[in-house]
C-alpha cells in the first residue's frame, strides 16, 4: 500500500549522534570562556581534531575522522593521531598555522631515523562534527516520511479506543468520499471517519490542476523559463512551486523504490566514478518586506554556489547531485549554539558549523581577555545582522557538501574496487582520499586525475583530435597493429610508453634500504583526444607500483569524464534558473537574470532532471541505445515521466 508522504523537517533526525562534547566538557568551556584569551582557549580544544564523531544510520554505527594524511605515497596516510614513546614524546601530526587557517603536519618519525620518513604532508583541518552534520542535511533533504493524520475514530462517550486498522471487526465500512478516501463507522458511537486514501486509489488528492503534471514536468527538463511555464499553462507563480514540490515528492518517492532499494541488492565488481562540481551564481534577494532596507546592502550581491555531482563512467547513470547551500538553516540557530559551545573563540575544526565558513558563529561581546576590540565587535556584529535581511539559508562550504557527497556514495553502493576521476580540483582530490582512506590503503581504490586545455577553441581541440588520431595510426601501422581497433592500438601505446620509463612516481630508497614512492607530477597525454575539448592530461595519484604495465595502461586508457561532463552540460541546457549568464545589452558585465535566488528550488530541479535522466532519456552508444539506469542493471526498461508521477 502506497502512502502519501511528506518532506522532511530538521526536527526528522535520520542519525542517531553520540554527544560529540560531554556535559563536563562544554562546562568547563563556559567557567574558561572569560578568563582565557582565544589563543589559549582554542589550544585547549585542539583534541578535537583527532576526535572521531559516531552515529547510527539505518541500524549500523559509524565512525567519522578525516583529519590525517591525504597523501596515498606517504607513510602516514589514513592512520590516526598517536603519541609515540620515545623521547620527547612526539606525535604522529601536529597542528601548524592559525585560528581558521590550521593545518595539520606529518612529523618526523624519531622512533627509527634511518626507516621511511613522512614526506612532510600538510591539509587543513576539518570538524568531524560539522561533516556529521551534513551529511545528515543531504540524507534528509531526499528523504520523506509518511503522512500520519491524529484520527477521531470515537465520540469521547464511547467506550472503544481501537482502530480500523488493528481491529477491524469494530468498524463499517461505509464507501468511500468524493477524495476516494475510505470511511469507516464505529459500531457502537456510530461515528464516522475518512481516512487518508492511498496514492492506488487517489494520485490527485488535496491537488487542484492535476492534468498538467506530465507537461509541466516536460516544460521544466526542456529549459522553459517560469514566466513562459506559467504562461502555457495557465497558473500562477505560486502555482508553479506547488506544482516543483508535487513533482519532486513524486521522484523521491520513484527512487525509493527504482534507484535505492536495487542498488542495496546488487553488487559490482568495479566502479568507475567520476565527479565534478558545477558553479553558479545565486541573486542575493531581500526577504519580503524588507524593502525599506535596500541601502543596506551584502558585499556580496551575486554569491557563488556549487552543485557536486557523481556519475558512472561505464553507464552515464548519476548516482547523486547535491548543491551546497542550506536553507533550513537559522542565523538564530547559529548564535544559539555560538553562546552555548563558545565557538567565537575556536578554531574552525572545533566548531560545530564550521561548514558555513564566515557564517560558523556569530559574533560575541569581547571578553576581558579577548583580542578583538569593541568597534571590530561591532562590524561584525553589524554584517551579520545585515544577513538576516536576505533569503533564508546559508552557503556551505563546497568541500564539507563533497566529503558527505562521497561518504553517502560509498555507503550506497556495493562495490570491490573503486576507480575515481576528476579534474585537478584540490577539495575533490581531498574528498576522496579522506573518504576511501581504507579502499586505497588495501590497493582497492585509484584516484586519477584527468585534465584539459580550456583555452582551446573547439577547431583547434577538432584539429588536435584528427591530428593525434592520424599519427597514432601511423604508430601502429609501424608496429604492425593496423588490424587492430583504435582503442587497442592506445592500448599498446601507452604499455610501450610505460616501459620506455614513464613513471608517475618517482622510486626512492630509506637509511635502511627500504624503498618508497613520491608523487613526480609526471602526467601523461592520453592518445585519444576529446573531439571538442582536445588533449587530456592523465596523472595517477594513488600507489600503482603493485600493477603491471599491462594494468596500468588499461587504467589510463579507460580514463574519462564524459559522463560527468554530459550531465552538467545537460544541466545547463535543460533548467532555465542555471543555465550560463547572458551577456548585458551594453555588453559591459554578464547578467544572471534567469538564476534562482532560492537554491532549494534548484536542489528540486536538479533531482528532477537527474531522475528523467538515468530512466527516461536513452542514448546510443556502441550500436545499443538505453538509459543510464538499463546500462547499470537497475532497470529493464525506459520509463515515462507518467510512471514516475503517477507511480504506475
Amino acid at each position: 500500500m502506497t502512502i502519501y508522504k511528506e518532506f522532511c523537517t530538521p526536527a526528522d533526525t535520520f542519525i542517531k549522534p553520540k554527544p560529540f562534547l560531554s556535559s563536563k566538557e562544554i562546562k568547563n568551556r563556559q567557567d574558561t570562556y572569560e578568563v582565557l584569551t582565544p589563543k589559549k582557549f582554542s589550544f585547549n580544544e585542539n583534541k578535537l581534531a583527532f576526535r572521531p564523531m559516531e552515529f547510527e544510520w539505518q541500524g549500523k554505527t559509524y565512525e567519522i575522522q578525516m583529519n590525517h594524511c591525504t597523501n596515498p605515497l606517504c607513510k602516514n596516510f589514513g592512520l590516526p593521531q598517536e603519541k609515540f614513546n620515545v623521547k620527547g614524546k612526539p606525535s604522529r601530526y601536529k597542528l601548524i598555522g592559525e585560528i581558521n587557517k590550521t593545518s595539520i603536519l606529518c612529523n618526523s618519525d624519531k622512533r627509527d631515523l634511518n626507516d621511511v620518513q613522512p614526506q612532510k604532508c600538510t591539509v587543513t583541518a576539518l570538524s568531524n562534527w560539522s561533516l556529521s552534520e551534513e551529511i545528515e542535511r543531504l540524507i534528509r533533504i531526499n528523504s520523506l516520511k509518511a503522512i500520519q493524520p491524529d484520527y477521531e475514530f470515537h465520540k469521547p462517550t464511547c467506550i472503544l479506543d481501537s482502530t480500523p486498522f488493528k481491529t477491524p471487526k469494530d468498524f463499517y465500512k461505509r464507501g468511500v468520499s468524493k477524495s476516494k478516501s475510505q470511511i469507516y463507522q464505529c459500531k457502537t458511537c456510530k461515528k464516522y471517519t475518512s481516512v487518508l486514501p492511498t496514492k492506488q486509489r487517489n494520485t490527485t488528492y488535496h491537488q487542484q490542476r492535476n492534468e498538467i503534471l506530465p507537461l509541466f514536468a516536460k516544460l521544466l527538463v526542456n529549459k522553459t523559463s517560469i514566466n513562459r511555464t506559467c504562461e502555457i499553462l495557465g497558473i500562477a507563480k505560486g502555482t508553479y512551486y506547488q506544482k516543483l514540490e508535487w513533482l519532486y515528492r513524486c521522484c523521491l518517492e520513484f527512487l525509493e523504490t527504482r534507484e535505492a532499494k536495487p542498488l542495496a541488492q546488487q553488487s559490482f565488481d568495479q566502479m568507475w566514478l567520476t565527479t565534478d562540481k558545477l558553479h553558479y551564481v545565486l541573486n542575493n534577494v531581500l526577504k519580503r518586506g524588507q524593502g525599506k532596507n535596500s541601502s543596506r546592502h551584502m558585499d556580496e550581491k551575486q554569491l557563488p554556489t556549487y552543485i557536486i555531482a557523481t556519475a558512472d563512467a561505464s553507464s552515464n547513470y548519476v548516482f547523486r547531485s547535491d548543491i551546497a547551500y542550506d536553507w533550513d538553516i537559522s542565523l538564530d540557530r547559529i548564535e544559539e549554539d555560538t553562546q552555548l559551545y563558545k565557538e567565537d573563540h575556536l578554531n574552525g575544526f572545533q566548531r560545530k558549523n564550521d561548514r558555513y565558513a564566515k557564517y560558523s558563529h556569530s559574533p560575541m561581546i569581547p571578553t576581558k581577555n579577548d583580542t578583538q576590540t569593541f568597534n571590530e565587535y561591532l562590524e561584525q556584529s553589524k554584517n551579520f545582522d545585515t544577513r538576516r535581511l536576505y533569503v533564508d539559508g546559508l552557503h556551505v562550504n563546497s568541500g564539507y557538501t563533497a566529503k558527505a557527497h562521497l561518504w553517502l556514495i560509498k555507503n550506497q553502493l556495493n562495490v570491490q574496487k573503486w576507480r575515481f576521476i576528476t579534474d585537478n580540483d584540490d577539495s575533490l582530490i581531498n574528498s576522496f582520499q579522506r573518504v576511501f582512506k581504507d579502499e586505497i590503503l588495501l590497493k582497492d581504490a585509484h584516484q586519477i586525475v584527468c585534465t584539459t586545455d580550456k583555452t582551446l577553441t573547439r577547431n583547434q581541440a577538432k584539429r588536435t583530435f584528427f591530428y593525434s588520431v592520424r599519427a597514432l595510426k601511423d604508430w601502429g601501422k609501424l608496429r604492425g597493429y593496423e588490424k587492430f581497433s583504435l582503442r587497442q592500438i592506445a592500448l599498446f601505446y601507452i604499455e610501450d610508453e610505460l616501459k620506455l620509463g614513464h613513471r608517475f612516481h618517482d622510486q626512492q630508497v630509506s637509511g635502511n634500504g627500504e624503498i618508497f614512492h613520491t608523487h613526480a607530477n609526471n602526467r601523461m597525454k592520453h592518445p585519444i583526444p576529446t573531439s571538442d575539448r582536445g588533449q587530456r592530461e592523465i596523472d595517477i595519484l594513488t600507489d600503482v607500483s603493485h600493477l603491471t604495465e599491462f594494468q596500468q595502461a588499461t587504467l589510463i586508457l579507460n580514463t574519462n569524464d564524459n559522463a560527468i561532463n554530459s550531465f552538467l552540460q545537460i544541466i545547463r541546457r535543460r533548467l532555465s534558473v542555471l543555465e550560463r549568464p547572458l551577456v548585458t545589452a551594453r555588453g559591459d558585465g554578464k547578467s544572471y537574470i534567469y538564476a534562482n535566488f532560492y537554491p532549494r528550488y534548484s536542489q528540486m530541479a536538479i533531482t528532477i532532471l537527474r531522475t528523467y535522466y538515468n530512466f527516461c532519456r536513452s542514448f546510443n552508444s556502441q550500436g545499443v541505445k538505453k538509459t543510464p539506469a538499463e546500462r547499470l542493471g537497475i532497470a529493464d526498461r525506459v520509463y515515462t515521466l507518467e510512471e514516475i508521477i503517477y507511480k504506475r
